[in-house]
């Protein structure tokens, strides 16, 4: 192999390695906008604009009933986002989709809980494909 054909591999997976990297710097930028849109919603009580932003996959697990119920019974036994901070995140690509799973440590009025956002990058948008959330207060209340 001489040396500029050495050159044009090297540049090429640099050129796939850093083509990479960049859905994944956008991943993690997206989703955390995501994030706060969906708190933004929350607060408001616009509970079927968050669903109705959401991927198909998202949609697809639950009806549009019983995610009302669900994020209706978290809006009565915590109330509205009062904080919220990061406390991990893991963005991934692969088969040409970048997936974001952020990690977040949520306070609201009457409670504390610890969310899980995973969303699936479209074009520029995170979109919402899963939400979890694990809070002793709520499930206590």
């Amino acid at each position: 192999m001489n040396t500029t054909t050495r050159f044009l591999g090297l540049l090429t997976c640099l050129a796939l390695f850093v083509s990479g990297c960049s859905g994944m710097f956008k991943g993690k930028g997206a989703s955390d906008k995501a994030v706060a849109e969906f708190h933004k919603l929350y607060n408001d009580g616009k509970i079927a604009e968050i669903r109705a932003a959401a991927d198909s996959k998202f949609k697809n697990a639950a009806s549009e009933k019983e995610f009302s119920d669900f994020m209706g019974a978290v809006q009565r036994k915590l109330g509205k986002v009062t904080n919220t901070s990061s406390a991990g995140f893991n963005v991934r690509t692969f088969n040409l989709t970048t997936t974001a799973v952020l990690q977040q440590n949520t306070t609201f009025e009457q409670g504390n809980g610890n969310e899980t956002f995973t969303f699936e990058m479209n074009g520029e948008k995170a979109l919402l494909v899963g939400y979890n959330i694990s809070s002793k207060e709520l499930i206590m209340k």
